[in-house]
């Protein structure tokens, strides 16, 4: 494709936008997920938690987990599904970020292009399909880290170091919809 300045337009492919709004959405959730996994391993209120990473990088979020992970004298094998878990949010947040922060336009013949960031150049846009999978993706991976949060390797590392100790991080948490 063209490395031409292209009159930007937004592309008239409303199935492909509708799932770029879906991608951001689902980023959201993903985020949020590690906004509370921070307030799980580290015993605090959902406020303090969200208030501590209110306007921090994802990246920095990722690292915090897994600082206060590590801090909890986790078992090595614990550690590394921690890391694989933290990785895959890692890639697919730069699939995301690739997505969603180019710039978008439409050719003379109504092809969806984007411009790619490393290289500058005009390229055909990832399809709904792609988008769509990306999303799907996003959403399990949310879904895994916030059940090993509430009921699996998280959240036995955490009942483990505060077994026996009141206010336990996960006290006084709602039965459904848990935060």
């Amino acid at each position: 494709m063209s490395n031409a300045m292209h009159i930007l337009a937004l592309p008239q492919h409303p199935g492909l936008l509708e799932a770029l709004g879906r991608l951001a959405v689902a980023h959201t959730h993903l985020e949020l997920i590690l906004r509370y996994t921070v307030k799980t391993i580290s015993g605090v209120s959902v406020r303090d938690a969200l208030d501590a990473t209110s306007g921090a990088r994802i990246s920095d979020v990722r690292r915090r987990i897994k600082k206060l992970f590590v801090q909890k004298k986790s078992p090595e094998s614990e550690v590394v599904k921690l890391d694989a878990l933290l990785n895959r949010a890692r890639l697919l947040s730069e699939a995301r970020n690739d997505f969603l922060h180019s710039a978008w336009s439409q050719t003379e013949a109504g092809e969806a292009v984007r411009k790619r960031e490393e290289d500058h150049q005009w390229v055909l846009a990832p399809s709904k399909e792609d988008v769509d999978t990306v999303t799907v993706k996003i959403m399990e991976l949310a879904g895994e880290i916030n059940n090993a949060r509430l009921h699996g390797f998280i959240y036995e590392i955490v009942k483990g170091k505060t077994e026996g100790t009141a206010g336990s991080p996960e006290s006084g948490r709602r039965r459904e919809g848990r935060s």
